[in-house]
């Protein structure tokens, strides 16, 4: 197929491309190449995998205007100018809970949009040894973090998530469903030796993802689990906070 993805000099978007590009004719738009999805000419393909946007928890209660800006009206261009593809939207776990910021309202809001062939795929926390910067595995690698939280997150290594995004490419499915693992972990765990600060007003306390339908749509099942990563990578991390 010919598949048009947004996104894809990203931190999920460059690893489904390095994936897909052994399978499929690919086209890129990114706005690290100049490309705003609401303006930019869109080119005929047969199936669209939308990961543009903008995240941040923080960010988006000082400038909300941008997150609407966007998420929601970029989206809603995409979706209205390919009304007959399928198109896979990068959704996210924060929509459970927009009331607590813009960017998790911006989240939300975008699932009303219809389309008759949309997936809507709530990401939950991804992570790599190659994370984005200034997010908290990038900090852990980089010997940075000065604190960790009491909150509780789902992590998806980025390979299983991009492999989870290709078995949706051929399957039927359509609607909203979380991409995740399933399992918990509390950040304050992490790191034990680190002090561990309370507030962070705007976040959710508990993430974890109700795997389901994914499965039953795709036969999908994690195959890194989080805590043998950072087993994995236990020296390294030892030696920056011990």
């Amino acid at each position: 197929m010919k598949i048009l993805i947004t996104g894809h000099q990203g931190f999920i978007g460059s690893g489904l491309w390095s994936l897909l590009s052994k399978e499929h004719e690919l086209v890129g738009l990114d706005k690290k190449s100049g490309h705003d999805i609401n303006t930019v000419d869109l080119p005929e393909v047969d199936l669209v995998i939308h990961l543009a946007g903008i995240g941040g928890v923080r960010e988006s209660i000082d400038n909300p205007g941008k997150y609407w800006h966007n998420n929601v009206t970029a989206t809603q261009r995409l979706l209205q100018h390919y009304g007959d593809k399928r198109v896979l939207v990068a959704s996210s776990s924060s929509q459970y809970e927009p009331h607590k910021n813009p960017y998790a309202a911006s989240k939300h809001v975008m699932e009303f949009i219809e389309h008759p062939q949309v997936v809507w795929m709530r990401f939950h926390t991804v992570y790599s040894d190659q994370a984005r910067t200034g997010m908290f595995f990038d900090k852990l690698f980089q010997g940075t973090l000065e604190y960790v939280t009491e909150h509780e997150r789902d992590f998806i290594h980025r390979n299983d998530l991009v492999q989870a995004i290709r078995l949706l490419i051929h399957s039927s499915y359509t609607g909203p469903l979380d991409i995740g693992t399933g399992v918990t972990t509390r950040i304050s765990d992490i790191v034990p030796t680190l002090p561990v600060k309370v507030g962070h007003e705007g976040e959710r306390q508990r993430t974890c993802a109700d795997t389901k339908a994914l499965k039953t749509a795709t036969g999908f099942e994690a195959t890194i689990q989080v805590k043998d990563f950072l087993e994995e990578h236990s020296e390294k991390i030892r030696n920056y906070y011990n």
